[in-house]
């Protein structure tokens, strides 16, 4: 197994000048990749990656993740070959068929599955220097070339996915899958079984996919302000994962089931923390690490030792209340690493 590197999935809510700090941060704290989230109307994901990489020098950076329903397949691999080209090769691609920008659009998802390896297919080939005519089930492209020479013919490409067919998907074809938001071993071990499926398919072993447990964060002394902080995130996923949830061993909580009927499965941000209002502790801790340095580190520990497999870790950042996103980034490699990958060096039975 290579060396276990982590990383930061950075929601772009916080001003740029803000999100370039944090950026510079977590890189001086040894983070080895960042992502940008995708999400919403937010700020846009391609401007904020060339920002960061102008004001770093090592960080691996990409969407995690951009989708082909929001962004042309064709334009994606024009951004992502030009974020490399600025950022001197340190580009990765994170791709996937969620979204929750997707009504604001006007945009239907529809065949997801046949979406993303389409899309993986026209994008490793516009940036191999290939002229692509395809008439997909859902991406199309004429004579598609770019009109210039990347700087790597290949780009690192990742999908992410919690559903058992894009998990498929994902050990079948990617270069990486990150398995979004599954803090739990035991909707691990699902994952991993679906990933192994794929991989077979394409007559290739796990080992050689990247496995990245991607997983929502906050730390503080209450453990129960660490829980708030990831309320809304879990509520959103819980959302746009349901149809796949019984299958990784989870069960929408009822009265959580009750609040979003109320407000017609709303992903706005009001909606999602209402519903997240009643989502119980255990569930917040299946989708993320939340409470104390301790406790965050011994459930990243227990993931880590029954899947030693797992060789990235990015965690999605949450403030609790008093707190800021970079008291997060510092603290989860400076108290929460050291603890969950070491811990009979830094003296913990």
């Amino acid at each position: 197994m290579s060396e276990r590197t982590f990383g930061l999935a950075l929601p772009l809510h916080a001003p740029l000048d803000e999100l370039v700090e944090t950026a510079r941060t977590a890189e001086a704290l040894g983070y080895r990749h960042l992502w940008a989230t995708d999400d919403r109307l937010q700020r846009d994901v391609f401007v904020v990656l060339a920002a960061i990489a102008l004001a770093t020098r090592e960080l691996q950076l990409g969407p995690g993740v951009t989708n082909p329903f929001s962004r042309r397949p064709g334009l994606i691999a024009t951004a992502i070959a030009t974020l490399d080209e600025l950022s001197g090769g340190r580009a990765v691609l994170g791709l996937g068929a969620g979204g929750t920008n997707h009504r604001a659009l006007g945009v239907r998802r529809e065949a997801p599955v046949a979406a993303l390896a389409e899309t993986v297919a026209l994008i490793r080939a516009l940036l191999a220097g290939e002229e692509v005519t395809t008439k997909g089930r859902v991406v199309q492209a004429e004579s598609a070339r770019l009109d210039f020479t990347p700087t790597r013919s290949s780009i690192p490409l990742y999908v992410g996915a919690r559903a058992p067919r894009m998990l498929e998907l994902a050990g079948e074809l990617a270069d990486g899958v990150i398995v979004g938001n599954v803090a739990s071993p035991d909707g691990w071990s699902y994952a991993y079984e679906r990933i192994a499926a794929g991989a077979a398919r394409a007559a290739r072993g796990v080992d050689d996919v990247v496995l990245n447990a991607w997983v929502y964060c906050s730390i503080a002394e209450d453990s129960a302000a660490a829980l708030a902080a990831i309320r809304p995130m879990v509520a959103t996923s819980l959302a746009t994962s349901r149809s796949a949830l019984a299958t990784l061993g989870l069960t929408l909580p009822s009265q959580y089931v009750e609040r979003m009927d109320e407000r017609g499965w709303s992903l706005e941000r009001d909606a999602v923390a209402y519903a997240g209002e009643v989502v119980p502790d255990e569930t917040l801790r299946w989708f993320g690490l939340a409470g104390t340095a301790g406790e965050c580190a011994a459930a990243l520990h227990e993931l880590l030792a029954r899947f030693p497999q797992i060789s990235q870790v990015a965690i999605v950042p949450a403030a609790p209340a008093g707190g800021t996103v970079p008291d997060v980034v510092r603290s989860f490699m400076r108290d929460v690493v050291p603890l969950a990958t070491h811990p009979q060096e830094v003296g913990v039975q």
